[in-house]
């Protein structure tokens, strides 16, 4: 599959509806993983025919449609399952082409958009216009696009002779074809949604051939525009010249690439609405390769808010060598083996996300091997990149060194093919790889701390018993293990009160599927719920219920108390009747789920939908519940499922099957309560309480949403960061100033030559000119501002303006950094190159005004 395929895979898991079309010819960069079942659509630029408007099923020759049509026809005794395969794709092509044959004739674009043959070389802007009509009836296209992407190409630029009449003859008909499907997007009023991708398979030589044309070469460009792109800028690095001379010149023009096109389409797979880590490695599965130079949707489009995660903070290189029998240099996906080994098990030692690390092995030599006389020893740098949430104390070189020599090692036995295994005598650090046994243990381990690693088995682990840390466990065990002591728990206490814990988030309620009868939820007392639903059951390929229900994201756990379970109706209730919390993918009827439902006669259920329209699986254990504590646990795609018996002191219980639910995405799904009475028409009503929705409290991993929705979270009112209840600082409630500076404050300068005190210029929102001669040219200068106030504050802007009538005096880039005392580090806020450092077409003190991104998050 290819990239632009892929990204609609993960956008359709979504439960986007996604629509890919190629025109004139297939094309791999829109194909999706066959596993999905959706296939590109080619069309031809031109006209689109009915099936039956082809030349060979016209006037007479129409009697051979019926035959067409019986030998397509339903199943019959004779049929086998390739032709049934085969009819199935005819008829669905025959039927989607004759739908959309029709929709487009009857479809004018809102701008004038002629195709005259001298402007519609290659069939360019034919292409363009079957586009703009294809995004201008997506609505009627299936049951409706929201996710669309489109391929066309216009060929005949590989020109080693004559290439400036090639020039000449193409590139009038390029612009006028996407000059006029530009203003129809304009005209359609989805500029800000539509972005232009335009690319080469490879660059070109920028020195011409014998035959004044132009050859084969290597780094070439991209080109993108759309209404909310960033544009007017070049990323990555252009060549300083263009003589033989530049570095990045390897003779005849031919230029090394700087940055991968993985850069762009990770900030546009972003841009796009993917930013869970794991679905974005999925779509570019490269993108690690290239560490920390890849652009975000920050910084190519003006609505992007993401950042690059594991980078921004300290970067650490440590050597690697591996010893193979043949010439040559560790493959891609061995690169990528060796890093993932490196960032699992730093993350695991020094405790953070895995995403909060980048790594990529450049610099890579072959030498003949000393260690092992007859093979080659590979030798390469291992570079590390930390987020800047990862403390830089904590991440020396003496820990990536030992960490990457033994990535290595592991590497050489389960990575590197044909690598000779590397031997070590025991380090202070972890292994790897645990150790394989047929014995048990001689005694048990223990731990005062849950893992960290959450990494589901292949298959299900069933605990009906204790789990054994305070927390519940974050993967699955090979047994169920015994607790020796009691858990703790974020909940309130087991014995039901009449003072319950309100949830302050309001619930939305529907039916889901054909029910029956009308279900209803309301909360009667504060902190009450009652659920009432009907419906045929939750289970098979599709669910029938009734659902109050939340739309959230990210990690979470939700811990709710059953009270009561009973029929509304005073009707006898089916024993699998069930109620309880459900985690959902979508509101549609086969949507992947993961439950936890305590049933009328069946004890407790944890059941699950692993995709859209798969069926469901169980497991349960017969036992006798009227009312009950459960609690499931969501920890990136791992899901996991606990009970609590409401008897006083009762331990959390891990219960059903922790499962990798790849499907219900972090970046968006639905959390509740829901209940069926597995009988049509029949309703039960399920009373739940103490609604618990917790979550780690960190303005660095959780949005600002997120944080409102926790219950054990709180937001402050200053800079909306995010901090466990009862935690707000005091200067969280103050009130916002136009400048952070009072008339006290202390105005000097730095690498300056002149003396010209600053004063106190920096009051107020006004404009104040201070005046620094460099002292020192390759010295930076700047000013240092003391609030005399002397409290913690947030600046939200500031303005720094060039020079009026000295364009070579510009400062061109900034550092902007904060403390909290004069005994304190300096830490960095923001920094980058200055707007007018590459303005052109404008007066350099009228150039728009530049965001600043504060990193400055540690106080």
């Amino acid at each position: 599959p290819g990239i632009l395929g892929r990204l609609l895979d993960i956008l359709e898991g979504y439960g986007h509806a996604v629509g890919s079309t190629s025109v004139n010819s297939r094309a791999t960069i829109i194909d999706g993983s066959p596993t999905t079942g959706r296939l590109a659509d080619v069309l031809p630029a031109g006209e689109i025919h009915r099936i039956h408007d082809r030349t060979f099923l016209k006037g007479e020759n129409q009697q051979l449609r019926a035959f067409m049509e019986a030998i397509h026809d339903e199943t019959a005794d004779n049929s086998g399952i390739f032709g049934n395969a085969w009819s199935q794709a005819f008829v669905d092509v025959w039927n989607k082409t004759d739908s959309l044959a029709g929709v487009l004739r009857s479809t004018n674009l809102v701008t004038d958009f002629p195709t005259p043959k001298a402007k519609d070389v290659g069939g360019i802007t034919s292409q363009l216009k079957l586009i703009a009509k294809l995004i201008s009836i997506r609505e009627e296209r299936g049951n409706g696009i929201n996710r669309d992407v489109f391929y066309c190409e216009m060929g005949g630029y590989d020109a080693h002779f004559q290439v400036e009449k090639v020039m000449q003859n193409k590139l009038p008909s390029l612009n006028y074809a996407v000059e006029t499907f530009w203003n129809e997007i304009k005209a359609q009023g989805l500029a800000n949604n539509v972005v232009v991708v335009q690319g080469s398979e490879f660059g070109r030589t920028i020195t011409p051939n014998s035959n004044k044309g132009s050859d084969h070469a290597w780094g070439g460009n991209y080109f993108m525009f759309g209404g909310d792109v960033k544009g007017g800028k070049i990323k990555g690095e252009y060549p300083k010249s263009f003589n033989e001379y530049d570095p990045t010149n390897i003779g005849r023009g031919r230029l090394i690439p700087t940055t991968s096109w993985d850069a762009l389409f990770y900030g546009l797979t972003q841009w796009m609405g993917i930013t869970v880590q794991d679905d974005i490695d999925y779509v570019l599965p490269n993108n690690q390769n290239f560490g920390c130079n890849l652009f975000t949707d920050y910084d190519l489009f003006h609505t992007g808010q993401q950042v690059l995660s594991g980078c921004g903070g300290t970067t650490l290189t440590t050597p690697i060598t591996f010893q193979v029998p043949d010439i040559r240099f560790l493959t891609g996906e061995e690169q990528k083996g060796v890093c993932r080994l490196a960032v699992r098990s730093l993350s695991v030692q020094l405790g953070f996300p895995r995403s909060k690390a980048r790594c990529y092995v450049s610099g890579m030599n072959i030498v003949n091997s000393e260690i092992a006389p007859g093979n080659y020893d590979v030798h390469g740098m291992a570079v590390l990149n930390f987020d800047s949430a990862v403390i830089s104390s904590t991440v020396t070189q003496e820990k990536v060194e030992a960490v990457s020599k033994a990535a290595a090692a592991t590497a050489s036995d389960f990575v590197v093919l044909r690598a000779i295994a590397q031997s070590e005598s025991p380090s202070e650090m972890p292994s790897m790889q645990p150790s394989i046994s047929t014995q048990p243990s001689g005694s048990p381990s223990a731990s005062s701390m849950p893992s960290r690693e959450i990494k589901p088995s292949d298959v299900p682990s069933f605990a009906p018993t204790p789990a054994g840390s305070m927390e519940p466990t974050g993967g699955p065990t090979s047994a169920p293990t015994i607790s020796f002591a009691p858990s703790t728990s974020l909940a309130p206490t087991s014995t039901p009160t009449t003072i319950r814990h309100v949830f302050d988030q309001d619930f939305l309620s529907r039916d889901i599927g054909d029910v029956g009868a009308v279900g209803v939820s309301v909360e009667p007392t504060p902190g009450m719920y009652t659920v009432t639903g009907s419906g045929t059951d939750i289970w098979s390929f599709d669910d029938s219920f009734h659902y109050m229900y939340l739309e959230t994201s990210g990690d979470l756990t939700l811990t709710v108390l059953v009270e009561g379970f009973d029929n509304a109706e005073n009707d006898i209730m089916h024993d699998w009747a069930k109620g309880g919390i459900m985690f959902r993918s979508s509101l549609a009827t086969n949507s992947p789920h993961y439950s936890l439902l305590l049933t009328k006669g069946r004890g407790i259920a944890n059941q699950w939908r692993m995709s859209t329209g798969s069926k469901s699986e169980h497991f349960g254990v017969d036992s006798d519940h009227s009312s009950v504590w459960l609690q499931v646990k969501k920890v990136g795609n791992t899901m996991s499922a606990f009970y609590k018996p409401t008897t006083q002191g009762a331990d959390w219980i891990a219960y059903g099957a922790i499962q990798s639910m790849k499907n219900i995405v972090s970046s968006g799904y639905y959390i509740g309560i829901s209940v069926t009475s597995h009988k049509y028409g029949s309703l039960s009503t399920l009373d739940v309480s103490n609604v618990h929705l917790t979550r780690p409290c960190s303005s660095e991993t959780i949005t600002q949403l997120q944080c409102d929705q926790a219950s054990n979270c709180q937001s402050g009112q200053v800079s909306r960061g995010c901090y466990p209840m009862g935690e707000v600082p005091p200067w969280e409630n103050s009130e916002p100033v136009s400048s952070i500076f009072d008339s006290g404050s202390t105005v000097t300068s730095f690498g300056c030559a002149n003396t010209v005190p600053a004063g106190n210029n920096a009051l107020d929102g006004t404009t104040h000119k201070y005046f620094c001669d460099r002292e020192l040219p390759e010295e930076p200068t700047g000013l240092v501002i003391i609030p005399s106030h002397l409290r913690p504050t947030i600046a939200e802007g500031i303005r720094v303006y060039a020079q009026n009538d000295c364009p070579n005096c510009d400062p061109v880039s900034y550092l902007f950094e904060g403390r909290a005392d004069s005994d304190s580090d300096w830490a960095q806020i923001s920094q980058g190159n200055l707007p007018w450092k590459t303005a052109t077409n404008f007066p350099r003190n009228g150039v728009p005004g530049l965001d600043v991104s504060s990193y400055y998050t540690n106080g």
